[in-house]
């Protein structure tokens, strides 16, 4: 796909334009804590996974034995939890060096720019405010408490609402992001993904994910659109 066709660019947050503050650690045991306590079998939890395997193991199993209805109770405590977490140091966030700098130069380019997060809209605003990024600078912004829990990142349907926001394709959409669940939902839309080393994954992690294309940070993200129209 040609540079040409990219209309959109669609930021994930933590560790892609700002340096998250938020401790994923505590909220993985956090999140197994509660689980165990709510009964939930102890051989389907990992507090040493991705929260997001976690919540997918969870809600395959809630479903299977038909209490949709607690389901929708705890993903609402689930959320407040994970809340309380993010929140803790949010007020240390900063951003990535050139995040903001690369949003208006794209603006200016014409792209349509979101912001597409697992976070949570009260955080996510809180931060982009400490940050200096603000929320004037997207199109869109679509955080995990906008839909159903389970339509977050790495769901391709979070891609493609972002995309739909924005009045393009998804195919149209390039998504940069700093974790594989980022490159899932970028993949299962359709769309282009750019992996930054600016947060949790490193050059080894991207390429035993056989992610296409990374860079060092958002700040390359120009020169790397500019390489792909020759």
């Amino acid at each position: 796909m040609s540079a040409e066709r990219i209309k959109a660019v669609i930021f994930d947050l933590d560790g892609t334009i700002i340096k998250s503050t938020i401790d994923f650690g505590l909220m993985s045991e956090e999140l197994v804590s509660y689980l165990l306590e709510k009964g939930i079998p102890s051989e389907i939890l990992n507090a040493n996974d991705a929260i997001s395997n976690n919540l997918t193991r969870f809600r395959e199993f809630m479903r299977k034995r038909g209490e949709d209805a607690i389901l929708e109770k705890m993903e609402l405590e689930m959320n407040s939890l994970f809340i309380q977490v993010e929140l803790v140091n949010v007020d240390r966030t900063t951003q990535v060096n050139g995040a903001e700098d690369v949003i208006r130069h794209l603006r200016r380019e014409g792209y349509r720019i979101g912001l597409l997060t697992r976070a949570s809209r009260t955080y996510a605003m809180k931060a982009l405010e400490i940050s200096r990024l603000g929320d004037r600078c997207f199109d869109v912004i679509i955080c995990r408490d906008d839909f159903p829990a389970s339509e977050a990142k790495p769901n391709g349907r979070a891609m493609e609402r972002a995309a739909e926001s924005l009045g393009v394709s998804t195919e149209e959409c390039l998504m940069l992001g700093d974790h594989p669940i980022d490159m899932y939902c970028a993949n299962a839309a359709g769309s282009i993904f750019v992996g930054v080393l600016s947060g949790w994954s490193d050059a080894r992690t991207w390429t035993e994910k056989e992610c296409g294309s990374f860079i060092e940070s958002v700040a390359n993200l120009p020169a790397w659109l500019r390489d792909r129209e020759y």
